[in-house]
């Protein structure tokens, strides 16, 4: 079978009949089972990891519908953000802020706007495509002003809450993008390098050739130095190394020290606090000296974060570059004074430095220069160590002190904490490890970005420091100077809402310019995508369309939108916004490489659907190991598995098709009532072993628990194929017409409960499956979830089974070894088990199976021991089981079924006539002859072949 071509006809079907509609109208007995879709950004192509994801999603909902919910789906779009941004600047050709607020932030907007659909086409096909049923046509989508006004009412119920504030501090701030970072976007983007690292002489005033030594990773800060810090407990060193001293944690002098010293002082941090020193560079003191500011600087300060694990245990303290840095300078009133700018580069009147961006290399290269050049450079070495980066420029991040907005996160730790201990996480270690770790580590959330197209922030400050936040549309309208700016055409963004001034009591205010972070508006969805709470508030409230009972994205969110929905949830007072959440590693290559166009490893996603189909690269993902490891996704491996679990499955149900034309198709109700008619082992057996199947499948999707669930679909199908279909092809061929009805019904059924099983996992393959074999409906998505019946499960039939079918294992390895084809019937067996009993009926199995004609039964350990020797009877009977093989696979290239009776014709020399003679019957029955000739012309059809050093001509 062609399965991306039969797929294709599936998909189609759907569409015509509007099946996904169908799922969602047909009754819910069991009422809502909420599901909420993290929404991508259609501004850049989907990648097979979105497959993993998509294929994720979509099975708990597809479950959860055939067993009697509702589930809405509606699909969602990420707008917003940095991303959007950086992608129109790089169409527009700009590389700064600057050159967007000249190019008009309303036409630069409206770029970004349109980017945003870019790839939305491309989105759409790839998820209908993979079978991901989602509501496209109700999709969410971030920028809408409804949506908009949903993120403000969530922002005025934090301001109410106290929990919104300004503050000028640290943060971490990127460059190029000119805006700061959250704690979860620098989470994202941290990257192993190499930097150059300083160890300089701080001079110490009214002392000749007396220097205190500091370490630091970030030369270019070093201009910016204002004090030195040091542990007031750690014991410092005095030592001398030729005519100078200098002074260093007597713990680091063994990995600082690389040439001969004498140590002439000891003394405890505490005695060096207050020492001066002279400034490494001028800038820094001459502009607060032109300031006359009374902040003192350059001085040595008491500090609890020095350490002595790295540097030299004196820590060098740039106030307006670090946040332990910032802190100390607001404690012991260390001056402030930037001497960089926003865009990373040094400001005007600073010789060498000036204009220069910060974080290159070779900034640090001249600034080492002139220290060694001034004798102030000590050591100098590449040092090796995980920095962050700009999550989506990949510039190195600098810290900066300056104004922005925060939450207080840090005030909500215990509640967080509360709420994530009621999520079922799958992989269950995420939510005290990596989640938890990060919610017991909480930062206040960095909320506010220097950028253009956001979620405006609602915030209206007048001249006097007052200010308000609105929370509505209308809260604006009725506070505007100029009402008709806030029309029913209403665009909530930059430039239009910050032309809205509003006027309370006399006074004016104008909006900040800030934006929001762009992770907002995703982990607000729950309630935005509905315009809570200006519409459908009884659908939240109830409970009808939250919390989510299911979501699952890959592992990098834990620190993006799992964080921030739990954030939001939170901030609100409500409860906790997903109960089961699976989540996903990476895919990387097949050599376990993270992929990317530069390697040329990237694997595409509609190339593999197209080649495999979208079912079998869904299975991959589910299949290949468990959720939360990364995949290595190898194509070599999917096409094996679409082999073994697809291939093999099909052709079950070509094999159902092609024997139950000589019985009544039977309608599944039927089906299910003749399944108890057997008493045949092997109905009982598949039957038993079916039942067990759906009771698993069933509690294991109830938990979340999906690797386990579509692996033991494909062993199923595996034993279905060949141990069922291989034991019972001979009944589904014989005479008896109640044993063969009772085994193809059998099959059937059997069929028909697999394909609702797989709709899940591989909804086209079961959709074509279930029609295929009889299903009554107009789609397998419309039926409902089988129920195992627990009285048809009998383990000790299970056990025995598997313990026969071990037998038969080791019995066929002493074929192989003693190379005896196993057409070849062998006179004897003897099978020992401990207890010294086994059962007729799985004798026979074992008999039919490894072709033998008696069985003995011994008490011992498990050993099976087979009589090799063969007679002339023998031979001339495995001659017929050979001759048998032949006709068939003639029969099959002819295009026969089994409504086809032959004329059958063998020739060969006397051991082969007289081997017919003897099995006639035998040969009769396994080839669906009406009669054999051994003489006369040869047939039309004919079939040459050598056995047992016998040539044998058969035909028809």
């Amino acid at each position: 079978m062609n399965f991306p071509e039969k797929e294709s006809e599936v998909l189609k079907q759907w569409e015509q009949n509007g099946i996904f509609k169908k799922t969602l109208d047909k009754p819910a007995p069991k009422g809502s089972f909420v599901f909420f879709e993290g929404p991508p950004t259609a501004n850049g192509k989907p990648g097979i990891h979105h497959a993993e994801s998509r294929a994720f999603k979509d099975c708990i909902p597809r479950f959860r519908t055939m067993q009697g919910y509702r589930v809405v789906r509606k699909a969602g779009w990420d707008t917003h953000g940095l991303p959007v941004e950086l992608e129109v600047e790089k169409q527009l050709g700009f590389t700064g802020k600057a050159q967007i607020e000249e190019y008009g932030i309303a036409a630069f907007n409206e770029k970004c706007k349109q980017s945003v659909w870019a790839y939305k086409k491309d989105w759409e096909e790839f998820t209908q495509r993979l079978g991901f049923w989602v509501d496209l046509d109700q999709a969410y989508v971030t920028y809408h002003s409804e949506y908009v006004e949903s993120l403000w009412w969530v922002v005025k119920q934090i301001w109410d809450r106290g929990l919104l504030y300004k503050d000028y501090r640290v943060t971490p701030h990127c460059p190029r993008c000119g805006t700061s970072l959250s704690s979860h976007e620098l989470s994202q983007g941290y990257k192993d390098v190499k930097d150059l690292s300083v160890t300089a002489k701080f001079k110490i005033v009214g002392r000749e050739n007396e220097y205190l030594l500091a370490w630091t990773t970030t030369p270019w800060t070093l201009p910016s130095n204002v004090g030195l810090a040091v542990g007031p407990g750690i014991v410092y060193a005095k030592v001398k190394m030729g005519e100078e001293f200098v002074w260093l944690a007597k713990e680091r002098l063994d990995q600082v020290m690389t040439m001969p010293y004498e140590i002439v002082d000891e003394v405890k941090g505490e005695t060096l606090v207050g020492l001066e020193y002279e400034p490494l560079y001028p800038f820094a003191y001459e502009m607060i000296q032109a300031k006359q500011t009374e902040k003192k600087g350059w001085v040595v300060v008491p500090a609890d974060f020095v350490t002595t694990a790295d540097g030299t245990g004196i820590v060098h303290t740039a106030v307006m570059y670090g946040a332990d840095d910032f802190e100390l300078g607001q404690k012991v009133g260390l001056p402030k004074h930037h001497l960089v700018k926003l865009d990373g580069t040094f400001i005007e009147g600073m010789d060498f430095l000036s204009g220069r961006f910060v974080a290159d290399e070779e900034v640090a290269v001249d600034i080492i220069k002139d220290l060694a050049h001034r004798g102030l450079l000590f050591a100098k070495a590449k040092y090796e160590h995980s920095y962050p980066h700009c999550w989506r420029c990949k510039t190195k991040v600098i810290y900066y002190a300056k104004d922005s907005w925060y939450i207080r996160m840090s005030q909500l730790r215990d509640e967080l904490l509360k709420q994530n201990a009621n999520i079922h996480w799958e992989p269950d270690h995420i939510r005290d490890g990596r989640f938890g770790e990060w919610l017991r580590e909480v930062k206040d959330w960095a909320f506010s970005r220097e950028r253009y197209w956001g979620t405006p922030l609602p915030v209206w400050e007048s001249q006097d420091g007052d200010r308000l936040c609105i929370g509505s549309f209308e809260e604006l309208r009725s506070l505007a100077k100029d009402p008709s700016l806030v029309g029913e055409a209403f665009d909530p963004h930059r430039p239009f809402v910050d032309d809205v001034v509003l006027v309370k009591e006399g006074k004016e205010y104008k909006r900040v310019a800030d934006v929001c972070d762009v992770w907002f508006d995703s982990g607000c969805m729950p309630y935005a995508q509905w315009h809570y709470p200006f519409e459908n508030k009884e659908l939240v409230d109830s409970g009808q369309a939250y919390p989510a009972d299911y979501i699952s994205e890959a592992i990098d969110q834990t620190r993006g939108w799992f964080y921030t929905l739990l954030a939001v949830s939170t901030l609100l007072g409500k409860e906790r916004p997903f109960k089961n959440v699976i989540c996903l590693g990476h895919v990387l290559d097949a050599q376990g490489k993270k992929m990317s166009k530069s390697l040329g490893n990237i694997v595409k996603p509609m190339e593999m659907i197209e080649k495999y189909g979208a079912d079998a690269v869904r299975w991959y993902m589910y299949t290949i190991n468990q959720p939360g490891e990364s995949k290595r996704f190898d194509e070599k491996a999917l096409s094996d598995m679409v082999r073994k679990n697809f291939t093999i499955l099909m052709n079950v149900a070509a094999f159902y098709e092609m024997f139950s034309s000589s019985t009544p198709a039977r309608a599944e109700a039927l089906a299910y009532e003749m399944r108890v008619q057997s008493t045949h082992v092997l109905d009982r057996w598949i039957l038993s072993r079916l039942n067990k199947l759906v009771k698993d499948t069933t509690d294991r999707l109830e938990g979340y628990i999906i690797t386990e669930t579509v692996r033991e679909l494909g062993s199923f199908i595996d034993d279905l194929s060949t141990w069922y279909v291989r034991r019972s092809r001979d009944r589904m061929k014989g005479d008896d017409v109640a044993d063969r009805d009772v085994a193809i019904t059998t099959l059937q059924y059997s069929l028909l409960t697999l394909s609702k099983l797989m709709a899940p996992f591989a909804p086209f393959l079961a959709e074509t499956l279930y029609k295929q074999v009889g299903g009554e409906l107009e789609s397998v998505h419309l039926a409902h979830w089988p129920m195992a019946d627990e009285t048809a499960i009998d383990e000790t039939l299970l056990e025995e089974m598997g313990r026969t079918r071990s037998i038969v294992s080791k019995a066929l390895e002493r074929r192989v070894d003693a190379g005896i084809n196993v057409r070849q019937v062998l006179g004897a067996m003897t099978v020992i088990v401990p207890s010294g009993e086994f059962a007729q009926e799985f004798q026979e199995l074992v008999q039919e199976e490894v072709n033998i004609k008696t069985m003995k039964i011994q008490k011992g350990d498990y050993a099976v021991e087979l009589d090799l020797t063969l007679t002339p009877e023998l031979v001339r009977e495995g001659l017929v089981r050979e001759m048998i093989r032949r006709v068939n696979d003639l029969r099959k290239e002819q295009g026969l079924t089994i409504a086809d009776r032959i004329d059958l014709y063998v020739n060969g020399p006397e051991q082969v006539l007289l081997a017919v003679q003897e099995h006639q019957n035998t040969l009769l029955q396994g080839t669906l002859s009406e009669s054999v000739r051994t003489e006369g012309g040869l047939p039309a059809r004919v079939a040459t072949f050598k056995t047992q050093e016998s040539e044998i001509i058969v035909g028809f």
